[in-house]
């Protein structure tokens, strides 16, 4: 029974054991076969591929690119895309602003505040040319209840006292009268409801009522007096504190500002989102803001002025003023980081013609008929033609594309020109065998692509796999892209070993009639095909004499572990202070309009903050819910983060405490009171201001009761943050602060900077996440394909220590986590998978003889000998098509550039110099063990230190 046992436990062992090799030899007769049909028919598979092309390129009539940047950027159950897409749907009406800043030794100079006032004039004149858009068309507008304090005083002796004069306005919190409640409503409204309707601007020029002559009447003193005392717009009648405009201000020792450096203006654009398209008006890189395409076109208009008044400014200086004018539009930013992040595309373009001349050398030889410019340009067909395939059947299936997707490309040609390599180096080493040498073309190239079948297999598996495990990210851009990618590579794959394979086919048919390479129709008659044996190459016999002579010495093995431990521990380091960093700055050229606007800015305006609101919907019971409601608002304002809060709650609880002796912090009010008390305040010199902090049903009007409210808001800002480790808990505090109110309804908290803060704070565990999948899926792929435990832990390895290299020397290359470099880590998978998983194939599948007994070191040397020069084209070639960016002003380009190069370098080198070491140490077995000597060109001569 015991034997039976042992029997049995030694066939299953046998059967693990062979297991491996069971499968090369599987893989390795399939792609035989595969061969073998390709080769006698190659025509017939090339027009059957060019058919499937031609299908799944119907795909693209349904290509959709997205350019909804919440829809590209943010997980689709974040808060902030739901909020936003209840606002959107609730709240219909927003503001754009336009901005321009002029800056000069003093701007509270007389006639430095003229020159203000004509450029002012000027921008408000912006028109489009075509439309005739003007600025009255597009503006926010609001009453302008100071029209009515500069009239003549009506004979009626209720306006005797003039209840809109100034002195009333600036001193609201004295004084017991109140228009709005002591006075008739039937004849207040009558008033209020005919207050004209005025373009809403903040400037301070507002304060000499947009009129030179004015400005001249003032002396240095008058013009400094009034920026420190006038608190209530003369235009528009509304308080406005005009200190918050300039920058660079000088203060005296009373604290009473006495020159600034720098005037701001906002022109407030009126945008409504029902009619706003994100199809029509987002661009490609899907940063664009939402606007309809009135607004946009003048937007254009107003551009334009700007330019015009910087340049003239610009010349002006460079004779006898200081005065520079720095200008942006609410498309600014989405116009310049659309066309930035795509302006390069012509480097990219040169990069792929140096890679076409560099693959096409690497193919050739020396004479027309052996020029294979057709194999080459059939090589780079297949990449894009994979691109197209996989952009077309995505397309179908409802995936849309995005600005992320441009890096695409260079991972297909990467991955594809690595094929062909790996296939013309089997090519070449099944004719060092004379027995195949002597067979007919369809049989030698179904024993190429059995050998090269195998590796390529097993190195695009695991790229594909790891982009499907990549698509269960939460960000949108990225589970499209690893989504698209991974049907990219698997449809390279599929076009390498069908298309290419019957392409070259024919080219050594056309080789074999002599014919011309880049004109078939030319015959070389003379011509005398010369079979080159790999050992005589150039390429052979370097890396022979570099492996055999240095480094499969012993002091080489030594050096090749400490650089490795070296490089790995500097990295540790590096990865260890490399940050969570995006600015969407980076995005913009340096020599940008906007760029110079945004440095000015901060170092003329550093503490402005970021405007925010809390949201609160038509679900909520008002009169019961205002305690607590008041009770946020104070809780905002006196949080750290806070820099300043516009609150109708407590506003409006002083003016119903002061004009109807109600506490609305205790007190239980009936709806009709509220609504009493709100459609008073909401017409009164305190709280006129907060109308446009109601959204109601219909159209609230002086006199009224109050419309059933849909949406309200609490402007606040937060603080100007330094960076992720203040911004996130930040927005993460406001909202505890919000849902710790325990107000029963819709309420939130929203900012238009949540998106970009949504995506800082998951990108880190996303990276982490989607990384510690792809390791474990490359893990588990190989395992499958290759069965080879130990192989399959030196792959690993490699992999894990070329993705610890590249985000170590990222820091030190001053690169940050964030999505692009997100993206650029996913490639960095599957580019140095093909690095090690060809050397580690190579290896397990080199013959081995029984009486060898350094056979791991012949193994490891016949690996190099026959794949590492094809893996070192495949990266030279890679290399190439990005060497172009370099050169590069776009910081998605130059992101991607520095990732490749660092995981081309790291990748060859535990590919090519690491992992032979490990494995002519400690490497698995063969997968080929023979009895027979090896031919002369596997044989391994290695150092006489070796031998």
């Amino acid at each position: 029974m015991e034997l039976q046992d042992d029997a049995r436990a030694q066939l299953c062992h046998k059967f693990c054991y062979n297991i491996p090799e069971r499968i090369s030899k599987g893989v390795e007769h399939f792609f035989y076969l595969l061969g073998l049909k390709i080769a006698q028919n190659p025509l017939k598979w090339i027009l059957g591929c060019s058919v499937v092309i031609l299908i799944c390129i119907l795909g693209l009539f349904r290509f959709r690119q997205e350019k909804n940047p919440i829809k590209l950027w943010n997980p689709p159950d974040a808060d902030f895309v739901l909020d936003t897409e209840w606002l959107m749907s609730h709240y219909e009406e927003a503001l754009r602003i336009q901005t321009f800043i002029l800056t000069g030794d003093n701007i509270l100079d007389q006639q430095t505040l003229i020159k203000l006032n004509e450029i002012t004039k000027e921008m408000i004149s912006a028109q489009t040319p075509i439309e005739k858009i003007s600025w009255t068309d597009v503006c926010k507008k609001i009453p302008a209840i100071s029209r009515y304090t500069n009239r003549k005083k009506r004979q009626s002796s209720l306006f005797e006292d003039n209840f809109f004069d100034d002195d009333l306005f600036s001193n609201i919190n004295n004084k017991t009268f109140e228009p709005a409640v002591h006075v008739n409503t039937e004849l207040y409204c009558s008033i209020f409801n005919n207050f004209p309707m005025a373009c809403l601007i903040f400037s301070i020029l507002d304060i000499w009522d947009f009129d030179s002559a004015e400005i001249v009447k003032d002396t240095t003193d008058d013009i400094i007096k009034k920026i420190n005392t006038v608190k209530i717009s003369p235009t528009l009648g509304h308080h406005m504190n005009f200190s918050e405009l300039l920058g660079g201000i000088t203060l005296d020792k009373g604290g009473r500002i006495v020159a600034a450096t720098a005037v701001k203006t906002y022109m407030m654009v009126h945008v409504n989102f029902l009619n706003v398209d994100m199809d029509k008006i987002g661009n490609a890189a899907g940063t664009a803001d939402w606007a309809t395409e009135d607004v946009l076109k003048w937007e254009s208009a107003f551009l334009e002025t700007a330019k015009r008044i910087s340049n003239t400014l610009q010349n002006e200086k460079n004779e006898n003023t200081s005065l520079m004018f720095y200008y942006e539009a609410g498309r600014s930013f989405g116009d310049i980081s659309g066309t930035s992040m795509f302006q390069d595309i012509d480097k990219l373009i040169v990069g792929i013609l140096l890679m076409f001349l560099y693959v096409l050398t690497i193919l050739s030889k020396s004479n027309w008929v052996e020029l294979r410019f057709c194999l080459t340009a059939t090589g780079l067909l297949c990449v894009g033609g994979a691109f197209i395939l996989a952009v077309g059947v995505c397309s179908l299936i409802g995936i849309p594309y995005g600005p992320v997707h441009t890096s695409l490309p260079f991972l297909l040609l990467g991955l594809g020109i690595d094929d062909i390599f790996v296939f013309m180096a089997s090519w070449k080493q099944i004719h060092t065998d004379e027995s195949i040498l002597s067979k007919p073309l369809i049989e030698r190239v179904g024993f190429a692509l059995g050998h090269a079948g195998s590796a390529i297999t097993v190195t695009s598996f695991t790229d594909v796999m790891a982009f499907m495990i990549g698509a269960s990210t939460v960000l949108p851009s990225l589970q499209s892209f690893c989504i698209y990618a991974a049907i990219g590579v698997f449809v390279t794959y599929l076009m390498q070993v069908t298309f290419f394979i019957a392409c070259f086919t024919l080219d050594v048919k056309r080789i074999e009639k002599k014919r011309n390479g880049a004109l078939p129709c030319i015959v070389h008659e003379n011509f005398t095909p010369k079979l080159l044996d790999p050992s005589d190459t150039p390429s052979w016999k370097f890396i022979n004499a570099l492996y055999s002579r240095v480094i499969f010495t012993t002091p080489g093995k030594v050096i090749i572990v400490l650089i490795t431990i070296a490089t790995a521990s500097i990295s540790v380091v590096g990865s260890l202070q490399l940050k969570q960093w995006f600015d969407p700055i980076w995005l913009l050229p340096k020599d940008s309009y906007l760029t110079q606007y945004v440095a000015v800015h901060k170092q003329k305006f550093p503490d402005q903050g970021i405007e925010a609101f809390v949201v609160m919907g038509d679900d909520i019971d008002y009169p019961f819910e205002l305690p607590k409601i008041i009770s946020l608002t104070e809780r905002l304002e006196n949080a750290s983060f806070i820099q300043a809060v516009e609150s109708w709650p407590n506003d409006f609880a002083k003016f119903v405490s002061t004009y109807f002796n109600t506490d609305l912090r205790t007190a239980n009010i009936t709806y009709n009171d509220f609504d009493h008390y709100l459609s008073k305040f909401l017409v009164s010199r305190a709280g006129g201001k907060y109308q446009r902090n109601f959204f109601f049903n219909e159209t609230f009007k002086c006199g009224r009761s109050i419309p059933r409210i849909i949406v309200a808001t609490i402007d606040f800002k937060f603080t100007n943050f330094a960076g992720p480790h203040q911004w996130i808990p930040a927005m993460d505090d406001s909202k505890r602060i919000v849902n710790g109110a325990k107000i029963r309804g819709f309420v939130t908290v929203w900012s238009k900077f949540f998106g970009p803060w949504t995506t800082d704070k998951l990108i880190s565990q996303e990276v982490i996440r989607n990384v510690m999948l792809a390791l474990i899926c490359v893990m588990g792929t190989t395992t499958i394909i290759i069965a080879e435990l130990q192989t399959c832990c030196w792959i690993l390895l490699c992999v894990v220590l070329t993705l610890l290299n590249v985000c170590g020397f990222m820091y030190f290359w001053g690169l940050t986590i964030d999505l692009v470099s997100c993206i650029g880590l996913e490639l960095a998978i599957g580019l140095s998978v093909d690095y090690a998983a060809h050397v580690a194939h190579a290896f397990l599948n080199a013959k081995s003889r029984q009486d060898d007994c350094d056979s791991r070191t012949t193994r490891a040397l016949v690996a190099v000998r026959h794949i590492g020069a094809a893996v070192a084209y495949g990266a030279g070639s890679t290399m190439l098509a990005i060497s172009m960016l370099a050169f590069s002003t776009s910081y998605v380009f130059t992101g991607f550039f520095r990732i490749f190069f660092l995981v081309i370098v790291f990748g060859l080198w535990h590919g090519l110099f690491f992992l032979p070491i490990v494995l002519s140490i400690i490497g698995p077995r063969s997968l080929r063990i023979v009895t027979q000597p090896q031919p002369m060109s596997e044989k391994a001569p290695m150092a006489d230190d070796e031998n």
